[in-house]
């Protein structure tokens, strides 16, 4: 039976292979004429639709069986541009139409049908992505299978695979007319792609549950020729609707139609079907780059000088959809554009652009402030934090990486470095990118093999922190530089031999590979180093580390095999405690050499205590270790490192790690411990001085310093004069002394964050030295004259604290965009001015603070067309305080005057925008009625508030509370 079954599904698939063969024949071409049209629009707003349309001449050769050649021709690209008195859309040529004419015509399309389910499409290297969506579009309406008694089946279509609804309404030879209906949300490549958010928005990635309040469906009627069984006409509707501006089916809504009209058909010669496997792509959506049609930087100055010219007059409600005008339209640019307008930007008003750049979220942006960071210096800590801070943005492209070497090249500091890295580690795939290799070669520039003819010791020691490092943030792209650059690689190894450069530099140089692949050379160089009794221990134990990462039997047996040789206690209590801990996690890795370990570890028991050392706890849920290592001539540990590791279905994920390593304590640790050192001596004196009384002390000090060396101390006559002595003695020995350095480092996920150096915490010091005198010394006396000097100061901030944009795919191949976010923008103007003459001071305090919802949705054609409607929702709050203070030489007279016209308290407004033909409308509405109503209520003696409430439909509604008296209460 299951023989029977394998059988009729393969005539099954092969029933519907030959079914599209026979709707387009073999060596024959066929014309139809192709128009599709979206509808952008709302009931109750007289009927304004907005949106694009293109028609085209379409052709499908079939020079092989389920091979086909698509050529589309003369086509037009026009836009509603207003309303008949009936209701229908008048069209007029948009302003891209030679453009997208060329743009269509330039390439022919060649696809393949395999089954029903199997469309490939091999588009030349140069179609743009927009492009080939709306001819994506075409195919999907073109592809329909010979209908047999089916009811229900997947196709293949623009949104991909699609379980449709099948009803045949006539029949002769074959189903001659046939309704298809699908639910797009069952479709498996429909779903909503992000759109560019504010990177600072507190509520965004809510994407995928915002596109489930649209509902979106589609239906397709299809008539077939009886005898050619090819498609004669199609008529396709879908409609988008959202939801929560909706009422019975009826609101915001995108309504997409594709009409295609057989025109002719004949036979042709050509048979040859030529196309590269590897260019091959799939018939679903693609998203499109989402730039405006016309590149100029006038909007986005236009947008600007209305946000600056609202300072001092009484339309501040404007500012938070003037801000997020101003931010979309930055979102728009191209880097060229968005250069060339940022200079007038800034000039313009440097507040606002730094606004508005920080919560645009492109890569464009992000290189116009790079842009405006190397251009104009300011703090380094501050810049730096911006740098690094633009290095956590998600999914780079080769723009920001480029951009963010520019900005290395520029500054090497340690937060620009690291934040060099942690883009080229995000950006890096399987295949190395050109700026890829150019960042390896700036590194490898730097590096210069730890090596360099520098006489001067200040240099030399900068050289020495350069190289530490580089070192360091190579480590974080490790697979990234691996693939791109081995001579990069063959200089860290040469790092890593080397014994005349710091020993820090020489572990940071064997830990750069931590993320890289330990081939047969890298191998054979960790094993000389871990092999070197000359080496220090630290550096041993890193080299042994790494090749620990990817051990096989033939290395542990070579370990094993050499640990009686090592004379090291210190390196040979690490290794036997590491092993041992491999040895109880049970690591598969390891199951060949369980037996070779227990063997060699059987008489090593006593070694681990007291030393350096590895420990492991493993749980179900991850696990927690520890290195630990000491070197044979202090009792202080020169590294410490805790790492946590999180299981999760098999997998191991680096949850944090914390390393510490120290070095020049000794001279300071003997000063005050040693056998001569401070306190053992001074607390010996004082001890044998007091007698019985110091039981205490001589507890402490029996555990400082043997009984045999504290006998042999004499009290002195005058004992505070001795202990004076050697504290001064202390103090030399102290700052004769090298100073102490130390390295902590921290790595969250996996990925270090960045490390310090001792001398880090002075520099540390002094900058915080340096901004207290700037933000609380220099900025407070500035405003304070600032706001001593009139009363028409001001000042407002501008927040995108909820962004959420997504698209998604529509059957003409135009994305369905759709966003929504929340803008607030708090402010204030005032001040106060003071006449010591007149003894007299004026106050003005006017609050104020605007909240917008914009919602955004429409079809339209990236790079060719805009289009969609925009609800704007608007809550408003200002108030104003105009006092009079009267200071005499006893009396205080405070005087608050009444306005002497209205004064807006608060206002709600929501209005309906028509965005279409590069330009923006109010919606107007049909519906004439409006309610009006006054309130007025006592609010002070001599003082009344009112309210205002106004309505018009779902589409403007508006209330105001002012105050209306004249006069002055005091």
């Amino acid at each position: 039976m299951m023989g029977y079954g394998k059988l009729f599904l393969l005539l099954l698939l092969s029933s519907y292979t030959l079914a599209l063969a026979s709707r387009f024949r073999t060596y024959k071409k066929y014309v139809y004429q192709y128009t599709t049209e979206s509808r952008n629009g709302m009931v109750g707003t007289a009927n304004l639709k907005n949106g694009p349309k293109v028609s085209c001449q379409v052709e499908i050769e079939v020079p092989q069986t389920c091979r086909f050649v698509m050529h589309t021709r003369d086509c037009a690209l026009s836009e509603v541009s207003a309303m008949d008195p009936q209701g229908q859309p008048v069209y007029s040529q948009a302003r891209g139409f030679a453009a997208f004419q060329a743009a269509m015509e330039k390439n022919p399309l060649k696809f393949t049908v395999e089954e029903i389910t199997v469309v490939q499409l091999y588009p030349e290297t140069d179609e743009p992505v927009n492009i080939l969506n709306i001819k994506r579009g075409i195919v999907s309406a073109l592809m329909v299978p010979v209908i047999e008694d089916e009811t229900q089946s997947f196709m293949n279509t623009v949104h991909g695979q699609c379980l449709t609804d099948y009803l045949v309404h006539a029949r002769k030879d074959i189903a001659t007319d046939v309704t298809l209906s699908r639910d797009l949300s069952q479709c498996d490549q429909f779903y909503s792609r992000e759109l560019v958010n504010s990177p600072l928005a507190l509520l965004q990635k809510l994407h995928r549950p915002m596109s489930k309040l649209i509902t979106s469906t589609q239906d397709c009627n299809y008539k077939f020729e009886n005898k050619g069984k090819h498609i004669t006409a199609a008529i396709c509707t879908e409609k988008h609707i959202y939801l929560p501006f909706s009422h019975e089916d009826n609101g915001i809504s995108s309504v997409v139609t594709q009409d295609v009209i057989f025109k002719s058909s004949k036979r042709i010669n050509n048979k040859v079907f030529e196309v590269n496997p590897s260019q091959s792509k799939p018939l679903h959506f693609e998203d499109p780059e989402d730039k405006a049609p016309v590149q100029t930087k006038d909007t986005v100055l236009s947008s600007l000088q209305e946000l600056v010219t609202l300072a001092g007059t009484d339309q501040s409600r404007k500012r938070a959809s003037l801000f997020h005008k101003f931010v979309s339209s930055l979102r728009v640019l191209r880097n060229e554009t968005l250069n060339q307008a940022l200079t007038e930007m800034l000039d313009m008003s440097g507040w606002l652009t730094w606004q508005a750049l920080l919560q645009c979220g492109t890569t464009e942006c992000s290189s116009a402030m790079l842009q405006a960071i190397r251009t104009n210096d300011g703090l380094s800590p501050g810049v730096d934090a911006l740098v690094y801070g633009l290095s956590l943005q998600p999914h780079p492209d080769a723009t920001r990486v480029r951009d963010m070497l520019s900005m290395a090249q520029y500054k090497q500091s340690r937060a620009i470095m690291y934040a060099l890295a942690n883009t080229v580690k995000k950006f890096h795939k399987a295949d190395v990118s050109p700026v890829v290799k150019d960042v390896s070669k700036f590194f490898e520039t730097l590096l210069n093999d730890c090596s360099g003819e520098i006489l001067d010791e200040d240099a030399l020691a900068d050289h020495e922190d350069m190289s530490f490092l580089v070192l360091r943030v190579v480590a974080v792209m490790g697979q990234a530089m691996q693939a791109a650059n081995p001579s990069l690689i063959s200089s860290i190894l040469r790092c890593a031999k080397k014994t005349d450069i710091p020993l820090s530099n020489q572990k940071a140089a064997i830990q750069a590979f931590r993320l890289m692949d330990i081939n047969d050379e890298v191998r054979n160089i960790f094993m000389e180093v871990y092999e070197d009794a000359q080496s220090p221990v630290e550096k041993r134990v890193a080299a042994y580390l790494m090749l620990m990462k990817s051990p096989d039997h033939a290395l542990v047996t070579n370990i094993l095999n050499n640990l009686e040789n090592v004379r090291d206690k210190q390196l040979k209590s690490f290794v036997v405690s590491h092993l041992k801990n491999i040895h109880k996690s049970g690591e598969t890795q390891m199951y060949q050499s369980r037996k070779d370990i227990e063997l060699v570890l059987a008489d090593t028991n006593t070694l681990v205590d007291g030393m350096s050392s590895h420990y492991k706890i493993d749980s179900a849920l991850g696990s927690i270790q520890s290195n630990i290592i000491f070197n044979a001539t202090d009792a202080l540990p020169k590294e410490m490192m805790l790492e946590t590791t999180l299981k999760v279905f098999d997998y191991n994920y680096d949850i944090f790690e914390v390393g510490v390593e120290g070095t020049g304590f000794e001279p300071t640790i003997d000063a005050l411990f040693g056998e001569q050192g401070f306190f053992p001596d001074s607390i010996s004196k004082v001890m044998y001085w007091a007698g019985d009384k110091a039981n205490i002390l001589r507890e402490v000090l029996e555990k400082v310093v043997p009984e045999k060396d504290r006998t042999k101390r004499q009290v002195p006559e005058n004992l505070l004069k001795y202990i004076a002595n050697s504290a001064q003695k202390l103090m030399d020995d102290v700052h004769v002394s090298p100073a102490p350095e130390t390295i902590a480092y921290l790595r969250l996920l996996g990925a270090e964050i960045g490390y310090m150096k001792t001398n880090d915490m002075r520099n540390m010091a002094q900058t915080l030295s340096m901004y207290y005198h700037v933000f609380m010394r220099e900025l407070p006396v500035k405003a304070f004259f600032a706001l001593t000097s009139s009363t028409e100061n001001e000042i407002f901030a501008h927040y995108i604290f909820m962004e959420n944009a997504f698209s998604l795919s529509t059957a003409s191949g135009f994305p369905l965009k759709f966003s929504i976010a929340g803008v607030i923008a708090p402010g204030a103007k005032g001040g106060f001015t003071h006449s010591p003459a007149k003894t007299m001071t004026d106050l003005s305090f006017m609050p104020s603070v605007g909240l917008e919802f914009i919602t955004q949705m429409g079809v339209h054609i990236p790079d060719y067309l805009e289009a969609g409607l925009e609800m704007h929702s608007q809550l408003y709050s200002e108030s104003s305080l105009n006092a009079k203070v009267t200071l005499s030489r006893n009396q205080m007279r405070l005087s608050i005057p009444a306005p002497r016209s209205n004064t807006q308290l608060f206002s709600i407004s929501n209005e309906m925008l028509s965005v279409s033909c590069g330009q923006t409308e109010k919606v107007p509405s049909l519906m004439e009625d409006r309610i009006d109503s006054t309130d007025c209520q006592p609010l002070l003696s001599g003082l009344n508030i009112c309210t205002i409430v106004r309505y018009s439909n779902a589409t403007s509604i508006d209330q105001t509370s002012y105050y209306p008296l004249n006069g002055e209460s005091s």
